[in-house]
Parts: C-alpha cells; sequence; structure tokens
C-alpha cells in the first residue's frame, strides 16, 4: 500500500490517471485478498513479530501476491493500520469501517493504533482469526497516518501547501499523465 498510496499524501491525483488508477486498483486487490481470510486489509511494509535476541521487532516490506514484482521469500501475513489511513482519500468508507473492526479487536494501544497485527501463524487455516499484535509505534507510520486524516479533514491541505511550491507548480503537468488506452467517460473510440 506505502507504494501506491504514499505519493498521494502530499501530490494532487486526478481522476483517470495512472496514479489515480492504480492506487484504486491496490485498495481493490488488498480488500479483495483479505476478504477471503475473513481479516481487515491493509498490508506494507511493516514490523511483525518476529523478534531478535535483543527484543526488537523484525522489519519487512510485505505486500500480496496481485501486486508483486517478486515473490517474496518470508511467508507472511501482516496487516498494518498506516496502510489502512493511507486510502482514507481513496475509499473512505472501507477505511472507516476497517479502522472499526481493528479496533474492535484491540489494536488500539496508548498511542493509537499499534504498528501491525501478524496473522502469520494462521494463515493456511482461514477459518482461525488468530493473530499477534506487534506492539510498536513507528514514527514515520504514524506520521502518515497523520498527514492523510489532515489531507481528508481539511480539504488536501498537505497536497496544497506541496502544491503552493513553484518547482512542483513547473512539473505538476506529468501527474495528469493517462494510460494510453484511457477513454473519458462518454467518448467514443476513434
Amino acid at each position: 500500500m506505502f507504494e501506491y498510496l504514499m505519493p498521494g499524501l502530499w501530490m494532487h491525483t486526478y481522476a483517470g490517471t495512472l496514479l489515480d488508477r492504480s492506487r484504486h486498483a491496490a485498495v481493490r486487490s488488498q480488500q479483495e485478498y483479505t476478504a477471503s481470510k475473513r481479516i481487515p486489509w491493509g498490508i506494507s511494509e511493516s514490523a511483525f513479530a518476529t523478534r531478535d535476541a535483543a527484543g526488537n521487532y523484525g522489519y519487512h516490506a510485505f505486500g500480496i501476491p496481485q501486486l508483486a514484482l517478486n515473490q517474496d521469500e518470508l511467508d507472511a501475513l501482516v496487516i498494518s493500520p498506516y496502510s489502512t489511513f493511507l486510502a482514507l482519500t481513496t475509499s473512505p468508507r472501507a477505511v472507516l469501517e476497517n479502522l472499526r473492526k481493528m479496533s474492535r479487536e484491540g489494536w488500539f494501544g496508548t498511542y493509537g493504533f499499534y504498528e501491525s497485527a501478524d496473522f502469520s501463524a494462521s494463515q493456511d487455516r482461514i477459518w482461525r482469526r488468530d493473530f499477534e499484535i506487534v506492539r510498536c509505534w513507528m514514527a514515520h507510520h504514524q506520521g502518515m497516518s497523520l498527514l492523510s486524516i489532515a489531507n481528508f479533514l481539511a480539504d488536501e491541505v498537505v497536497q496544497e501547501w506541496f502544491h503552493a511550491h513553484p518547482r512542483v507548480q513547473a512539473t505538476e503537468l506529468l501527474l495528469h499523465e493517462k494510460p494510453v488506452n484511457y477513454l473519458p467517460s462518454g467518448a467514443a473510440a476513434v
């Protein structure tokens, strides 16, 4: 989710563009992937339940097979709330529903949502919903969640700040790139 949705924290996304279509497809793919497992969605890089000798959680870039360029060497299923927050402007109702589900299942602590929930031990059994909460908070994930909330509640305020810079304005046309086969609704193919 991070790779698809993080740029939208500070850059405008225009309807029908490559960025817009890919972020919507990423969210849909995540929702479909986790629906069959009956667990919340939101898979991205995060800490997971395995610890080293010093007691520190491991960290890995997780994803789903449909969006992967390479087969992941770590066979794990880890859901991170910040990944859901990143989709606030893409699918607000689904995000709120997902966050409520996470909260009901105890994913919320003193400083907000915990880093993640690791379902790896039970991923081969769809009927089980066992998971281990990764009880830490990573500042950069909490920060991305806060930026997403700010954009959602204050009419894309972070994006407006970013696009106010002349250098960004000079290259903004690149964000309007549409796929080659894209036809606006109602347009006929020639």
